[in-house]
């Protein structure tokens, strides 16, 4: 993936001074805070940043509480309207805020026209260069110590969040889902490699739902199947599900690191969205094999 496309857009007001500003050839504005080392980014490199999007005062999103961004530096391609004309300028630890025009972007078929990004406005972005790795390995070991940085925080504030609704009586699992048992079922303990039926219907901490299989609105009303411990469903799934038997209802409180993380699912689901299960397990059998396919998903992504 290219280092270009970690940013996302943001609408500001077109208004805003630029007198410090620097120009590239495409017409894009920015301007480098100098607090970094003597080490450049050089051509090549796989890079590691923050960056934070907004919508006038709303931020969309922010990587500088999150994990940080990552790519390689690519200069084959230039005069892209984009952060990366101007990003073999700066040094580990600089900063820069830059400014894009919405219609140059439209023109060049980047965007359309919308209620967010209308004609004649400007787009904002702000990003802080953190490091820069010669190798692949390197940043991957690297994205893995930030990934396990982000969950321990997850955690964390999912706990805080539990005690701040008065949830109680929960179990926590060693991989960081907190299970509240509504009833244990009197059929089969699930264990791995067995096939689960399940109902579930899936909400956002805010309570707002992104999914059922009970409730018509969202279309598919068959019971959920899948292999516990099967990497064939999110993380907090596998973790959690070897907790129950047949039978058995819970709610299932999931650090987003245990769900989708980073990756956004579409509008209703924001990249690292903590999630919320309400589960009744229908059935659990021995798993009779079937011709390899897709790997399944709880709720269709």
């Amino acid at each position: 993936m290219k280092i270009s496309c970690f940013v996302v857009l943001t609408l500001v007001m077109a208004g805003c001074g630029n007198a410090d500003y620097q120009k590239t050839k495409s017409g894009l504005l920015y301007k480098i805070h100098r607090k970094g080392q003597n080490k450049k980014v050089l051509p090549g490199q796989f890079v590691k940043l923050h960056y934070r999007a907004m919508i006038g005062d709303s931020v969309l999103i922010d990587t500088y509480q999150r994990i940080p961004a990552y790519g390689q530096y690519d200069t084959s391609t230039k005069n892209v309207h984009d952060f990366v004309d101007f990003l073999g300028e700066m040094k580990i630890g600089d900063s820069v805020v830059f400014i894009r025009n919405v219609d140059t972007m439209q023109k060049r078929g980047y965007l359309m026209y919308n209620e967010s990004f209308k004609q004649g406005g400007t787009i904002k972005g702000y990003i802080t260069v953190l490091g820069a790795f010669r190798t692949q390995e390197a940043l991957m070991k690297d994205q893995e110590q930030e990934s396990a940085k982000e969950k321990v925080r997850e955690i964390a504030a999912m706990e805080q969040f539990l005690k701040e609704k008065n949830i109680t009586g929960y179990v926590k699992t060693p991989g960081g889902v907190f299970i509240k048992l509504h009833s244990q079922g009197a059929g089969v303990k699930v264990d791995s490699g067995m096939l689960v039926s399940v109902n579930y219907t899936g909400a956002l901490k805010n309570g707002t739902k992104f999914d059922s299989n009970v409730d018509s609105a969202f279309g598919h009303p068959s019971a959920f199947e899948f292999v516990a411990k099967g990497n064939g469903v999110i993380p907090g799934w596998d973790e959690a599900i070897v907790y129950l038997n047949k039978g058995a209802k819970a709610t299932l409180y999931i650090p987003a690191m245990l769900a989708y993380g980073p990756n956004a699912q579409g509008e209703k689901l924001p990249a690292f969205s903590d999630l919320v299960f309400d589960i009744e397990v229908m059935d659990v059998r021995p798993n009779m094999p079937k011709p390899a396919g897709p790997a399944a998903d709880p709720h269709g992504h």
